[in-house]
Order: structure tokens, then C-alpha cells, then sequence
């Protein structure tokens, strides 16, 4: 008996024992009898519709998507695929989680791979309905079966699997990049440049400055390119469509140049990282700009007055912190970073920050609190957990040093659970390796603590490709 004439025979089956008319199931179910009747009929049955399985197995009394599997026939009735039926099939499977009954449309469909636009366009329906997740199984299926290497089809879906394959897990999120990586250049213009964005951030996050550098030069050029012809197509006589991007074109410029002195500043170039922070503190040139490009481009200049200060203090230039203080005080989303920034210098100068620490106080303990759902300044967050992390262990070695043991050993067991939350391996070893040094000033409760991060790590491992430290 084949999954479509079983699908009746439940129907039928259901009417005979409740007794049912097709007039009584319809009110049921909520289709009209005369549907059920031809859905029915032995010599020509009607095709089932998605709705009307769905509103079947309902009438039914079953779990929705029960009969799913069973449905799969009904997709290619007649030895035929029905476009318009399989895709709206495979969206409610994606809904439902029906992965299962999802691989096995697939395969059968790719029997014939010009149905490889149906299944991107599938992918694409879903991407954009925020369920990213759910498509990338589509998106494999293409990248497995395009014929055409070098295609624009073939990038995209690279790219859409690597973007909804981002998460928590630092080495899970290297994994992605560097399956996709390759394929950055053949995106068509608008997924390149956010594609580079993206790149930068995952390497910034893996402390990898030198790949950070290297795809903000290729993000420069290619911004200057791409603004330049947007702007070229503007003052020509034919009507054009702007690029669409996820962000305002400008801004993909003015980030290439941040993360290009970030890198600079975390190799320890200093003074040439001065001369990036410059490029994006005045973008007052930029034309066209309404309230969101307005309140950008003063975003960034804060950032290159904030970032000038990083880069003194860094130097060693202490005689600035008090103004750079005040404009931590009057610019609450910055504080994070410039924390950080004070704790490196003052730990590799060796000046007290005692006041500061004070001063900032409730701040810090803000983020110790929640590191993962109280972080957002702008930039992204896992930028932002990062940050949290060093500050923790840059704060540590601090209370260290002056012997503060107490403080410094909350503030590694904090700096320990959110590397290991964000799987940063390197950072967890370090971490480990200051309590390690400093564990005879542990309490039993500290201690505890500790071996049951530790517990939860190689648990982890163990069993799953996702960080879940402490949860």
C-alpha cells in the first residue's frame, strides 16, 4: 500500500468507526465535503494540499504533523514533483522540526538537480523568515549538489550556512569559517561586504589579529570600491536601485578602518594604529546622511576619541586616565572596553587603579553578573563576552599583585566560566593556570566552584560540539 492511498485509507478508516459523513468530518476537520469527497474519490482522487493535511490530522485527533511521513507521497503525486506543493511541505517540516521527512523529499528531488532552485529559493524563504537554522539543511543540499562551483548560488549558500551556523562555542565558529572562507569572493558585492564583517569578528574573538588586519584591508578596498560606483550611479542619468546591504554603505568603510587599528593595537603597533583611528573620527564628508547615518557617524567619532585614548594609555601615557575616566562616566557603553584598556596598562606599567577600580565599581559588577545578556555597546556580542572575560582575568592579575587574594580569585573563577561558556581554550588554560598558581589562598566553597567548572568541561567535550559550561 503506498504512503498516498494510506493517508485515505486513515480517513476512511476514522469515518467508518466515528460514524462520520463527509458533511459531519468536514465540520470536524474544516474542509468543505465536497473536498473530502474528491480527496476521496478511488478513480481520480484529488491531491491533498498542505493546509488540508494539516486541518486532516487535526479532524483526526492527531498530533500535528503526524502524517507527515506519510505525505511525502502525496509531494511527488503522480510521479510528478509539484513545486508549489514540496515547498510549501518542506517550510511546515522546517516549522515542525520534521527533519527526517525533510531529507527524504530532498533526496528524491535531487534525483533531478534542476529542482536546485527550488530548494535555494526554499532556503532563502527561510533565512529571511529568521529561521536560519532550520535552513541550513536546504543550503546543504545545494552546496552538495551545484553543478557550477564558482556560482553565485553556490556562495551564498556558503555563506548563509555559515552565518546561521555562529554561536556560543569560539571553536565551533573557527570550524564554520574556515569552511566558508574560501568562498568570500565570489559573493556578489552586498554579502561580501558583510561577509568581511563578519570575518573580521570571528578572528577578532579567536585572538587571531593578524587575520583581522588582513580581511579589514580586503573590507577597505572594497568599501572605497563599492562607494565609489554607488556614487558614480547616483550622478548618472539612469535610475538604479541602491546596494542593499544590512548596514548604511558607509559604515562598512568606517569599520575596516576600526578593526584595522584594533589589530594594529593588539600587535603593539601603536602609533600606526593612530593613524586609522584618524580616518574614521571625521565622517562628517559623507553625504546623504539621515538621523541613523548621523547618530553612526557621531558613534564613531566617540570610538576614535575613546580608541586615541586606548592607544596613549597603552604607551603608558597615565596622565590622560582622568580625562579618560570622565568620558567612561559620561559614556556608559564604553566602559567595558575601557576597563580593559586601564587594567592591560596598568598591569604592564605596574600604576595603582585602585580609585578607578572603585569608581567603577557597579559597572563591574554589572557585567559579572550577567556577561550574557547584559553586554551591547554597538559592537557585536561576542566581542563583547570576550572583553568580559579578559577584564575579568586582567582584573585578577591586578589583585594579585597586591595581594588582594579574595578578589583576585573571584575574578579568575568569573574569567574561567566565560571562556569556557564561549569555548576559548587558550583563555581557559590561563585562567586555570592562575588559580593553579594561587590556590592555597582558595576557600573549600572556591575551590568547590572550580572543580565543578572543571566537571562541566570535559563533560562537554565528551558529549557535545556546543560549550554548556555551568548550565
Amino acid at each position: 500500500m503506498s504512503p498516498a492511498t494510506t493517508i485515505r485509507a486513515e480517513i476512511t478508516n476514522y469515518l467508518e468507526c466515528n460514524g462520520h459523513t463527509f458533511s459531519s468530518f468536514g465540520q470536524t476537520s474544516g474542509i468543505n465535503k465536497g473536498v473530502i469527497s474528491a480527496i476521496l474519490n478511488n478513480n481520480s482522487p484529488k491531491p491533498i494540499s498542505v493546509r488540508q493535511i494539516d486541518l486532516i490530522t487535526k479532524g483526526l485527533g492527531y498530533a500535528e504533523g503526524a502524517l507527515y511521513d506519510l505525505y511525502v507521497e502525496e509531494c511527488f503525486f503522480n510521479e510528478k514533483p509539484n513545486g508549489r506543493r514540496i515547498s510549501a511541505f518542506l517550510i511546515r517540516c522546517a516549522e515542525l522540526g520534521k527533519e527526517d521527512c525533510i531529507a527524504e523529499v530532498l533526496s528524491r528531488l535531487m534525483e533531478n538537480l534542476i529542482y536546485v532552485a527550488l530548494i535555494f529559493s526554499i532556503a532563502e524563504k527561510l533565512y529571511m523568515s529568521e529561521m536560519m537554522k532550520e535552513s541550513i539543511i536546504f543550503y546543504q543540499c545545494v552546496a552538495e549538489h551545484e553543478k557550477y562551483q564558482h556560482s553565485e548560488r553556490l556562495a551564498i549558500s556558503q555563506y548563509r550556512i555559515f552565518r546561521a551556523s555562529l554561536g556560543l562555542d569560539s571553536e565551533h565558529n573557527m570550524e564554520a569559517t574556515l569552511q566558508f572562507v574560501s568562498y568570500r569572493k565570489r559573493l556578489p558585492e552586498n554579502y561580501h561586504l558583510d561577509a568581511l564583517n563578519q570575518l573580521m569578528n570571528i578572528y577578532y574573538t579567536m585572538d587571531k589579529y593578524e587575520k583581522v588586519e588582513q580581511y579589514a584591508d580586503e573590507l577597505i578596498i572594497l568599501s572605497n570600491i563599492v562607494l565609489e560606483n554607488e556614487k558614480n550611479r547616483m550622478l548618472g542619468k539612469r535610475a538604479f536601485e541602491p546596494l542593499a546591504t544590512e548596514k548604511p554603505l558607509f559604515v562598512y568603510y568606517a569599520y575596516g578602518y576600526l578593526m584595522k587599528g584594533a589589530a594594529l593595537e593588539h600587535q603593539g603597533h601603536y602609533k600606526e594604529a593612530m593613524k586609522y583611528v584618524a580616518v574614521y573620527a571625521d565622517l562628517s564628508w559623507i553625504e546623504g546622511l539621515d538621523q541613523e547615518g548621523l547618530f553612526i557617524v557621531e558613534q564613531y567619532r566617540l570610538w576614535a576619541i575613546a580608541n586615541t585614548y586606548t592607544l596613549e594609555i597603552l604607551m603608558g601615557n597615565v596622565n590622560i586616565l582622568p580625562e579618560y575616566t570622565q568620558l567612561l562616566q559620561d559614556n556608559p557603553k564604553e566602559i567595558l572596553a575601557g576597563l580593559l584598556t586601564i587594567m592591560e596598562s596598568a598591569n604592564r606599567h605596574s600604576f595603582s587603579v585602585d580609585d578607578i577600580l572603585e569608581q567603577f565599581n557597579d559597572a563591574i559588577q554589572e557585567y559579572q553578573k550577567d556577561p550574557f545578556s547584559n553586554l551591547s555597546n554597538g559592537y557585536t556580542d561576542g566581542i563583547n563576552r570576550v572583553s568580559c572575560a579578559n577584564l575579568c582575568y586582567q582584573i585578577a592579575l591586578y589583585q594579585f599583585s597586591n595581594k588582594r587574594y579574595s578578589e583576585g580569585m573571584r575574578n579568575t573563577l568569573q574569567s574561567l566560566t566565560i571562556n569556557a561558556k564561549i569555548n576559548k581554550k587558550g583563555e581557559i588554560i590561563d585562567s586555570m593556570s592562575l588559580f593553579e598558581r594561587y590556590r592555597s589562598f582558595a576557600s573549600k566553597e572556591e575551590l568547590g566552584e572550580y572543580d565543578q567548572i572543571i566537571k562541566g568541561g570535559y563533560n562537554h567535550e565528551e558529549n557535545s560540539s556546543f560549550v554548556n559550561f555551568g548550565d
